[in-house]
């Protein structure tokens, strides 16, 4: 869990206690505990289908903006649309399945249960009834945000990526989706923030940025660089145990390494350099000619050459 997700729970539940009290904190915290465990649900669902296409299942990480299943498959089109596509589906499962539940309490049927602007509390419901419909709007709403906006990170824009794919080619197919996806993401944005809905107004800036950065890979020609976009492994392996490719996390680790590296090789140059002019001087005009700031450099190289 990130610690912005644990900072908006604590938001959330202080907002319930502002507006009711100590019932305000328990019946926020519910919700917010049925919301995190339908998105962990959501999540668990893109590691089962991954692992079962022969792939495998590193972590899930909780955010404010929903949750994100770090998973290494075979990147082929149908598998992408299967590993994608599981997770919506999963909620609606996970959202039949309350609904379901719901006239087995006794809540008589009205097919305006399942409108997600419809009332929240309808009366004559009781508390446990009126979670299980939170439980059930709330897969509904995932699932439906989630299959039916085509913009990258979202599931939708992974499907249609890979529907793309198939009939058009890696390359076609995400230039394709950055066209769909930055007027997608600045609606979200624009929607978001005029709502005061903050949530989806970032989600909407996650889209847009995720946009951008896939327009510079296309246009550098390194998509297979995006976690997302890379190409399908070969389909015969002569090399067993070669080690596996570096994702594209790891790559970016290695080159914040290696500039890091680059600059502090840069940074001890020209302090060599510098420390070269100073004993050059010293030589001609003698110790007593170095200003204080020329004696702190010899005093610090010195105390770096003995390791201290």
């Amino acid at each position: 869990m990130h610690w912005l997700l644990a900072l908006m729970i604590g938001i959330y539940l202080t907002k319930g206690a502002a507006r009711d009290g100590w019932w305000g904190v328990q019946w926020m915290g519910v919700t917010m505990a049925i919301l995190i465990l339908s998105i962990l649900f959501h999540e668990l669902a893109h590691c089962w289908m991954a692992i079962r296409l022969g792939g495998s299942a590193e972590k899930i990480l909780l955010w404010p903006l929903g949750g994100l299943a770090f998973v290494d498959y075979d990147h082929g089109p149908l598998k992408q649309v299967q590993v994608a596509g599981i997770g919506p589906l999963s909620s609606l499962l996970l959202s039949a399945i309350c609904f379901g539940v719901l006239p087995l309490t006794g809540v008589a049927w009205d097919w305006n249960l399942m409108l997600p602007f419809d009332d929240w509390w309808p009366r004559g419901l009781s508390l446990t009834q009126v979670f299980v419909l939170h439980a059930a709007r709330l897969n509904l709403l995932n699932a439906l945000f989630n299959l039916c906006v085509p913009a990258y990170p979202l599931d939708g824009g992974q499907v249609l990526f890979g529907l793309l794919t198939l009939k058009y080619g890696r390359l076609r197919a995400a230039q394709a989706i950055t066209v769909i996806a930055l007027p997608i993401g600045a609606a979200l944005a624009i929607l978001g923030f005029a709502q005061n809905e903050l949530i989806l107004g970032f989600i909407g800036v996650s889209v847009i940025f995720e946009a951008i950065q896939l327009r510079n890979l296309i246009r550098t020609g390194d998509l297979d660089a995006h976690p997302g976009y890379r190409g399908s492994e070969q389909t015969y392996d002569y090399m067993p145990d070669r080690p596996k490719p570096k994702g594209f996390f790891a790559r970016w680790r290695e080159s914040r390494a290696r500039k890091a590296i680059a600059r502090e090789s840069e940074k001890q140059d020209a302090l060599r350099a510098k420390v070269d002019a100073i004993l050059e001087k010293v030589s001609r005009e003698g110790i007593g000619s170095l200003s204080a700031s020329e004696k702190k450099i010899l005093d610090d190289a010195s105390r770096r050459g003995r390791g201290e």
